[in-house]
C-alpha cells in the first residue's frame, strides 16, 4: 500500500513550498514560485473500454502536469503547480 499523502488547497503552495522534505524552512527560497522554471509533462491515461473482450479498445487522453524548479542553497527541487498554474493563469 501506498504511504498516506498529505494534501492541501492550491493557494498555500506557495507557503508550502518554503518546507524541505523534513520539515524545515528552506534557506535561500521565499516561495516565489513564478521566480522558478516553468516545465510541463504529458502523460496519459488510459481506460480499456471493454476488458473482458479479445476486441476490447484501449483509449487514453492527455493529462497536462505543470511544475517549477526552484533553487535554495542546498540545490534545487521540484514542485507540481499544475492545480497552482490554473488557477493563478501562470
Amino acid at each position: 500500500m501506498a504511504p498516506f499523502v498529505e494534501t492541501w488547497p492550491a493557494r498555500e503552495l506557495e507557503f508550502r513550498s518554503q518546507a524541505s522534505l523534513q520539515g524545515n524552512k528552506r534557506k535561500g527560497f521565499d516561495g516565489n514560485l513564478k521566480g522558478c522554471e516553468l516545465l510541463e509533462m504529458l502523460q496519459y491515461k488510459c481506460e480499456v473500454e471493454k476488458p473482458v473482450t479479445r476486441e476490447s479498445v484501449t483509449r487514453c487522453w492527455p493529462i497536462e502536469r505543470m511544475f517549477r524548479r526552484c533553487v535554495d542553497r542546498n540545490g534545487s527541487f521540484m514542485v507540481e503547480t499544475t492545480a497552482w498554474e490554473g488557477k493563478k493563469g501562470g
